[in-house]
Protein backbone atom coordinates (compact mmCIF):
# COMPACT_ATOMS: atom_id res chain seq x y z
CA UNK A 1 0.00 0.00 0.00
CA UNK A 2 2.77 2.23 0.64
CA UNK A 3 4.57 2.16 -2.68
CA UNK A 4 1.15 2.64 -4.62
CA UNK A 5 1.11 6.06 -2.32
CA UNK A 6 4.42 6.97 -3.21
CA UNK A 7 4.39 5.90 -6.87
CA UNK A 8 1.42 8.38 -7.35
CA UNK A 9 2.95 11.30 -5.49
CA UNK A 10 5.74 10.85 -7.48
CA UNK A 11 3.64 11.44 -10.54
CA UNK A 12 2.26 14.38 -9.27
CA UNK A 13 -1.24 13.01 -9.18
CA UNK A 14 -3.76 14.73 -7.20
CA UNK A 15 -6.17 11.49 -7.05
CA UNK A 16 -4.00 9.67 -4.24
CA UNK A 17 -4.87 9.55 -0.67
CA UNK A 18 -2.05 10.20 2.36
CA UNK A 19 -0.69 7.98 4.47
CA UNK A 20 -3.50 8.96 7.49
CA UNK A 21 -5.68 8.99 5.38
CA UNK A 22 -5.61 5.36 3.97
CA UNK A 23 -4.97 4.56 8.17
CA UNK A 24 -8.17 6.19 8.89
CA UNK A 25 -9.67 4.37 6.61
CA UNK A 26 -8.31 1.42 7.46
CA UNK A 27 -9.78 2.18 11.25
CA UNK A 28 -13.22 3.02 10.12
CA UNK A 29 -12.90 -0.68 8.72
CA UNK A 30 -12.27 -2.49 11.58
CA UNK A 31 -14.29 -0.40 13.79
CA UNK A 32 -16.88 1.82 11.49
CA UNK A 33 -18.56 3.73 14.56
CA UNK A 34 -16.17 3.75 16.99
CA UNK A 35 -15.90 7.17 18.36
CA UNK A 36 -13.37 9.62 17.16
CA UNK A 37 -11.29 9.08 20.69
CA UNK A 38 -10.70 5.89 20.16
CA UNK A 39 -9.78 6.39 16.52
CA UNK A 40 -7.36 9.01 17.39
CA UNK A 41 -5.81 6.44 20.22
CA UNK A 42 -5.15 3.99 17.46
CA UNK A 43 -3.76 6.68 15.27
CA UNK A 44 -2.21 8.88 18.11
CA UNK A 45 -3.47 11.38 16.59
CA UNK A 46 -6.26 13.98 18.34
CA UNK A 47 -9.68 13.38 18.10
CA UNK A 48 -10.37 16.52 16.23
CA UNK A 49 -7.91 15.73 13.56
CA UNK A 50 -9.40 12.45 12.57
CA UNK A 51 -12.91 13.73 12.89
CA UNK A 52 -11.83 16.60 10.60
CA UNK A 53 -9.91 14.37 8.32
CA UNK A 54 -13.02 12.09 7.58
CA UNK A 55 -15.15 14.87 6.87
CA UNK A 56 -13.10 15.72 3.77
CA UNK A 57 -12.82 12.21 3.00
CA UNK A 58 -16.46 11.97 3.05
CA UNK A 59 -17.34 14.99 1.42
CA UNK A 60 -15.32 14.42 -1.52
CA UNK A 61 -16.38 10.98 -2.18
CA UNK A 62 -13.35 9.43 -1.54
CA UNK A 63 -14.56 7.36 1.53
CA UNK A 64 -17.88 6.09 3.39
CA UNK A 65 -19.35 4.30 6.05
CA UNK A 66 -22.51 2.34 5.30
CA UNK A 67 -25.00 0.13 7.28
CA UNK A 68 -26.67 -2.64 6.35
CA UNK A 69 -28.65 -5.53 6.82
CA UNK A 70 -27.41 -8.77 6.38
CA UNK A 71 -28.41 -12.81 5.91
CA UNK A 72 -25.92 -15.58 5.32
CA UNK A 73 -29.14 -17.63 3.20
CA UNK A 74 -30.71 -13.68 2.09
CA UNK A 75 -33.02 -14.07 -1.06
CA UNK A 76 -30.75 -12.28 -3.99
CA UNK A 77 -28.90 -13.18 -7.38
CA UNK A 78 -25.99 -12.45 -9.13
CA UNK A 79 -27.21 -11.77 -12.48
CA UNK A 80 -25.48 -11.36 -15.78
CA UNK A 81 -26.87 -8.57 -18.31
CA UNK A 82 -26.45 -8.46 -21.63
CA UNK A 83 -27.49 -5.66 -23.69
CA UNK A 84 -28.20 -4.16 -27.10
CA UNK A 85 -24.98 -1.86 -28.87
CA UNK A 86 -24.83 1.04 -27.22
CA UNK A 87 -27.20 0.71 -24.31
CA UNK A 88 -25.42 -0.70 -21.80
CA UNK A 89 -24.99 2.77 -19.91
CA UNK A 90 -28.44 3.43 -20.51
CA UNK A 91 -29.89 0.20 -18.68
CA UNK A 92 -27.09 0.31 -15.79
CA UNK A 93 -28.20 3.79 -14.94
CA UNK A 94 -31.71 2.80 -15.21
CA UNK A 95 -30.98 -0.38 -12.59
CA UNK A 96 -28.78 1.22 -10.72
CA UNK A 97 -31.99 3.72 -9.43
CA UNK A 98 -33.93 0.11 -8.34
CA UNK A 99 -33.58 -0.07 -4.61
CA UNK A 100 -33.24 -4.04 -5.02
CA UNK A 101 -29.87 -3.72 -7.09
CA UNK A 102 -27.23 -3.25 -4.27
CA UNK A 103 -24.13 -3.54 -6.92
CA UNK A 104 -23.77 -2.84 -10.65
CA UNK A 105 -21.22 -2.35 -12.62
CA UNK A 106 -19.84 -2.67 -16.12
CA UNK A 107 -18.18 -6.08 -16.94
CA UNK A 108 -15.66 -7.75 -19.74
CA UNK A 109 -15.63 -11.06 -20.63
CA UNK A 110 -19.28 -12.30 -21.90
CA UNK A 111 -21.41 -10.10 -20.72
CA UNK A 112 -21.90 -6.14 -20.59
CA UNK A 113 -23.55 -5.86 -17.03
CA UNK A 114 -22.98 -7.60 -13.47
CA UNK A 115 -25.67 -6.54 -11.05
CA UNK A 116 -26.47 -7.87 -7.40
CA UNK A 117 -30.14 -8.03 -5.92
CA UNK A 118 -31.51 -8.48 -3.23
CA UNK A 119 -35.21 -8.94 -3.07
CA UNK A 120 -37.78 -9.74 0.02
CA UNK A 121 -38.66 -13.96 -1.31
CA UNK A 122 -38.45 -15.97 -4.32
CA UNK A 123 -41.47 -14.10 -5.78
CA UNK A 124 -40.09 -11.11 -5.46
CA UNK A 125 -36.61 -12.38 -7.05
CA UNK A 126 -38.70 -14.19 -10.09
CA UNK A 127 -40.49 -11.15 -10.46
CA UNK A 128 -37.12 -8.63 -10.96
CA UNK A 129 -35.63 -11.23 -13.44
CA UNK A 130 -38.36 -11.45 -15.44
CA UNK A 131 -40.69 -9.05 -15.08
CA UNK A 132 -38.17 -6.20 -14.64
CA UNK A 133 -35.04 -6.87 -16.14
CA UNK A 134 -36.78 -8.42 -19.09
CA UNK A 135 -38.95 -5.45 -19.96
CA UNK A 136 -36.21 -3.06 -19.87
CA UNK A 137 -35.00 -1.46 -23.71
CA UNK A 138 -31.72 -2.43 -24.18
CA UNK A 139 -31.33 -5.51 -22.20
CA UNK A 140 -31.24 -8.49 -24.72
CA UNK A 141 -30.72 -11.96 -22.00
CA UNK A 142 -29.89 -12.01 -18.64
CA UNK A 143 -28.67 -15.66 -16.88
CA UNK A 144 -28.87 -15.69 -12.73
CA UNK A 145 -26.87 -17.07 -10.08
CA UNK A 146 -29.68 -17.82 -7.18
CA UNK A 147 -27.77 -17.05 -4.12
CA UNK A 148 -28.05 -20.19 -1.63
CA UNK A 149 -25.13 -19.05 0.65
CA UNK A 150 -23.32 -15.61 1.56
CA UNK A 151 -19.65 -16.58 2.88
CA UNK A 152 -18.62 -13.09 2.79
CA UNK A 153 -19.71 -9.54 1.65
CA UNK A 154 -17.36 -6.12 1.25
CA UNK A 155 -17.05 -5.34 5.29
CA UNK A 156 -14.16 -8.15 5.33
CA UNK A 157 -11.83 -6.34 3.04
CA UNK A 158 -8.83 -4.27 4.61
CA UNK A 159 -6.71 -2.00 3.26
CA UNK A 160 -4.07 -3.47 5.78
CA UNK A 161 -2.25 0.05 6.02
CA UNK A 162 -1.87 -0.07 10.27
CA UNK A 163 0.31 -2.22 12.51
CA UNK A 164 -0.96 -5.17 14.29
CA UNK A 165 -1.32 -3.26 17.90
CA UNK A 166 -2.61 -0.70 16.11
CA UNK A 167 -5.62 -2.98 14.78
CA UNK A 168 -5.75 -5.24 18.38
CA UNK A 169 -6.81 -1.55 19.83
CA UNK A 170 -9.48 -1.11 17.16
CA UNK A 171 -11.07 -5.29 17.05
CA UNK A 172 -10.88 -4.91 21.42
CA UNK A 173 -12.88 -1.78 21.32
CA UNK A 174 -15.41 -3.45 18.29
CA UNK A 175 -16.08 -6.24 20.52
CA UNK A 176 -19.74 -6.91 21.65
CA UNK A 177 -22.32 -9.55 22.63
CA UNK A 178 -23.01 -11.85 19.98
CA UNK A 179 -26.47 -13.71 19.84
CA UNK A 180 -29.06 -11.35 20.07
CA UNK A 181 -32.97 -11.78 19.74
CA UNK A 182 -33.28 -11.51 16.12
CA UNK A 183 -35.94 -8.89 14.77
CA UNK A 184 -37.17 -9.17 11.28
CA UNK A 185 -35.20 -6.75 9.22
CA UNK A 186 -38.23 -5.08 7.45
CA UNK A 187 -39.29 -3.88 10.80
CA UNK A 188 -35.93 -1.38 10.73
CA UNK A 189 -36.67 -0.02 6.98
CA UNK A 190 -36.83 3.43 7.97
CA UNK A 191 -33.46 2.99 10.52
CA UNK A 192 -31.21 0.95 7.58
CA UNK A 193 -32.17 3.57 5.25
CA UNK A 194 -30.41 6.14 7.43
CA UNK A 195 -27.70 3.76 8.15
CA UNK A 196 -27.17 3.52 4.74
CA UNK A 197 -26.90 6.95 3.95
CA UNK A 198 -24.42 7.70 6.53
CA UNK A 199 -22.98 4.49 8.42
CA UNK A 200 -21.81 7.23 11.43
CA UNK A 201 -24.51 9.28 11.96
CA UNK A 202 -25.09 9.70 15.22
CA UNK A 203 -27.57 8.21 17.85
CA UNK A 204 -29.38 11.70 18.25
CA UNK A 205 -29.68 12.07 15.03
CA UNK A 206 -31.17 9.00 14.29
CA UNK A 207 -33.69 9.08 17.17
CA UNK A 208 -34.80 12.32 15.77
CA UNK A 209 -35.35 11.10 12.10
CA UNK A 210 -36.99 7.85 13.46
CA UNK A 211 -39.26 10.29 16.13
CA UNK A 212 -38.12 8.11 18.76
CA UNK A 213 -35.79 8.65 22.19
CA UNK A 214 -32.05 7.87 21.91
CA UNK A 215 -32.47 5.36 24.23
CA UNK A 216 -35.10 3.55 22.24
CA UNK A 217 -32.69 3.82 18.80
CA UNK A 218 -29.40 2.89 20.51
CA UNK A 219 -31.28 -0.24 21.64
CA UNK A 220 -32.86 -1.39 18.30
CA UNK A 221 -29.41 -0.56 16.74
CA UNK A 222 -27.37 -2.59 19.45
CA UNK A 223 -30.23 -5.45 19.47
CA UNK A 224 -29.28 -5.92 15.04
CA UNK A 225 -25.75 -5.71 15.69
CA UNK A 226 -25.65 -8.28 18.41
CA UNK A 227 -27.97 -10.79 15.93
CA UNK A 228 -25.12 -10.44 12.76
CA UNK A 229 -28.47 -8.96 10.92
CA UNK A 230 -27.08 -5.11 10.62
CA UNK A 231 -23.44 -4.97 9.37
CA UNK A 232 -21.30 -1.87 9.24
CA UNK A 233 -18.30 -1.45 6.41
CA UNK A 234 -16.21 1.88 5.32
CA UNK A 235 -15.58 1.88 1.45
CA UNK A 236 -13.16 4.13 -0.38
CA UNK A 237 -12.81 4.86 -3.83
CA UNK A 238 -11.40 1.93 -5.79
CA UNK A 239 -9.10 4.30 -7.95
CA UNK A 240 -7.63 5.43 -4.23
CA UNK A 241 -7.46 1.78 -2.48
CA UNK A 242 -4.18 0.63 -4.30
CA UNK A 243 -6.22 -2.32 -5.58
CA UNK A 244 -8.10 -0.72 -8.59
CA UNK A 245 -9.14 -4.22 -10.76
CA UNK A 246 -12.46 -6.12 -9.70
CA UNK A 247 -12.54 -9.09 -10.86
CA UNK A 248 -15.46 -12.07 -10.57
CA UNK A 249 -14.70 -15.65 -10.45
CA UNK A 250 -17.28 -18.60 -12.05
CA UNK A 251 -16.48 -21.65 -9.98
CA UNK A 252 -17.89 -24.85 -9.36
CA UNK A 253 -16.91 -27.52 -6.32
CA UNK A 254 -18.20 -30.73 -5.35
CA UNK A 255 -21.56 -30.18 -3.14
CA UNK A 256 -20.57 -31.88 -0.09
CA UNK A 257 -17.06 -29.63 -0.32
CA UNK A 258 -18.42 -26.43 -1.10
CA UNK A 259 -19.12 -24.97 2.74
CA UNK A 260 -15.39 -25.66 3.30
CA UNK A 261 -13.69 -24.64 0.07
CA UNK A 262 -15.87 -21.12 0.34
CA UNK A 263 -14.87 -20.84 4.06
CA UNK A 264 -11.32 -21.11 2.75
CA UNK A 265 -12.25 -18.87 -0.47
CA UNK A 266 -13.31 -16.21 1.94
CA UNK A 267 -10.26 -16.21 4.30
CA UNK A 268 -7.79 -15.03 1.26
CA UNK A 269 -7.36 -10.98 1.87
CA UNK A 270 -8.56 -10.24 -2.14
CA UNK A 271 -11.75 -11.40 -2.10
CA UNK A 272 -14.43 -9.44 -0.88
CA UNK A 273 -17.75 -11.19 -2.19
CA UNK A 274 -18.12 -14.99 -1.67
CA UNK A 275 -21.46 -16.40 -2.52
CA UNK A 276 -22.95 -20.19 -2.85
CA UNK A 277 -25.68 -20.36 -5.85
CA UNK A 278 -27.56 -22.83 -7.56
CA UNK A 279 -26.44 -24.23 -10.24
CA UNK A 280 -23.47 -26.29 -12.16
CA UNK A 281 -21.11 -22.61 -11.54
CA UNK A 282 -22.57 -23.22 -7.93
CA UNK A 283 -19.49 -21.30 -5.97
CA UNK A 284 -18.71 -17.32 -7.10
CA UNK A 285 -16.07 -15.04 -5.61
CA UNK A 286 -15.26 -11.64 -5.70
CA UNK A 287 -11.64 -10.24 -5.58
CA UNK A 288 -10.07 -6.18 -5.46
CA UNK A 289 -6.60 -6.66 -6.91
CA UNK A 290 -3.87 -3.94 -8.46
CA UNK A 291 -3.43 -5.04 -11.66
CA UNK A 292 -4.50 -7.16 -14.60
CA UNK A 293 -1.32 -9.38 -14.08
CA UNK A 294 -3.09 -9.95 -10.52
CA UNK A 295 -5.95 -11.27 -12.07
CA UNK A 296 -3.47 -14.11 -13.11
CA UNK A 297 -1.60 -14.55 -10.18
CA UNK A 298 -4.48 -14.48 -7.92
CA UNK A 299 -6.42 -17.66 -10.18
CA UNK A 300 -3.05 -19.25 -10.02
CA UNK A 301 -2.95 -19.37 -6.01
CA UNK A 302 -6.61 -20.11 -5.70
CA UNK A 303 -5.89 -23.09 -7.81
CA UNK A 304 -2.49 -24.20 -6.38
CA UNK A 305 -4.57 -23.75 -2.61
CA UNK A 306 -8.45 -24.66 -3.49
CA UNK A 307 -7.84 -28.35 -5.54
CA UNK A 308 -11.69 -28.59 -5.47
CA UNK A 309 -12.41 -25.22 -6.51
CA UNK A 310 -12.63 -24.97 -10.55
CA UNK A 311 -13.16 -21.91 -12.04
CA UNK A 312 -14.64 -21.70 -15.28
CA UNK A 313 -15.31 -18.09 -16.31
CA UNK A 314 -14.07 -14.87 -14.83
CA UNK A 315 -15.56 -10.96 -15.28
CA UNK A 316 -13.03 -7.99 -14.82
CA UNK A 317 -15.38 -5.02 -13.90
CA UNK A 318 -14.29 -2.21 -16.52
CA UNK A 319 -16.59 0.43 -13.98
CA UNK A 320 -18.37 0.30 -10.65
CA UNK A 321 -22.19 1.96 -11.38
CA UNK A 322 -23.47 1.43 -8.02
CA UNK A 323 -21.52 -0.26 -4.90
CA UNK A 324 -23.89 -1.26 -2.06
CA UNK A 325 -26.71 1.94 -2.73
CA UNK A 326 -23.39 4.11 -3.03
CA UNK A 327 -23.71 5.62 -6.83
CA UNK A 328 -20.22 6.19 -8.16
CA UNK A 329 -18.51 8.25 -10.68
CA UNK A 330 -15.64 6.88 -13.38
CA UNK A 331 -13.26 6.57 -10.54
CA UNK A 332 -14.99 5.24 -7.96
CA UNK A 333 -15.94 8.12 -6.13
CA UNK A 334 -19.53 8.00 -4.26
CA UNK A 335 -21.73 11.06 -6.25
CA UNK A 336 -25.30 9.80 -4.44
CA UNK A 337 -27.39 7.18 -2.27
CA UNK A 338 -30.18 5.23 -3.72
CA UNK A 339 -31.25 3.43 -0.68
CA UNK A 340 -30.85 -0.55 -0.71
CA UNK A 341 -34.70 -1.84 0.30
CA UNK A 342 -35.25 -5.29 -0.60
CA UNK A 343 -39.10 -4.81 0.61
CA UNK A 344 -39.28 -1.89 -2.13
CA UNK A 345 -42.49 -2.06 -4.09
CA UNK A 346 -41.07 -3.15 -7.63
CA UNK A 347 -41.21 -0.62 -10.76
CA UNK A 348 -43.32 -1.85 -13.54
CA UNK A 349 -42.45 -3.15 -15.97
CA UNK A 350 -41.33 -1.16 -18.89
CA UNK A 351 -43.23 -1.48 -22.18
CA UNK A 352 -40.91 -0.75 -25.65
CA UNK A 353 -42.32 2.28 -27.60
CA UNK A 354 -44.55 1.96 -30.63
CA UNK A 355 -42.65 2.55 -33.73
Amino acid sequence: MREFVRQRESEGSPRVLSELDLALVNALQINPRAPWSEIARALDVDAATAARRWERLQAAGNAWVTGYGFAETATGALIEVDCAPGQDTTVADTVAADPHTVTVEHAAGGRDLLITVMVSDFGALSAYIVDRLGSIPGVTSTRAHLMTRNYAEGSVWRLRSLTRSQQELLVASRRAAKGGQFDPLEQHRELLHALGENGRVSMSDLATRLGVSISTVSRRLNRLVAAGSLVFRCDLARSLSGAPVTVTFFGSTPPDLLDATARELAKIPEIRMCIGVAGPRNLIATAWVGSLMDVQSLEIRLVKSLPHFHIADRAVSLRTVKLMGRRLDPEGRAVGFVAVDPWARMAAPERATPA
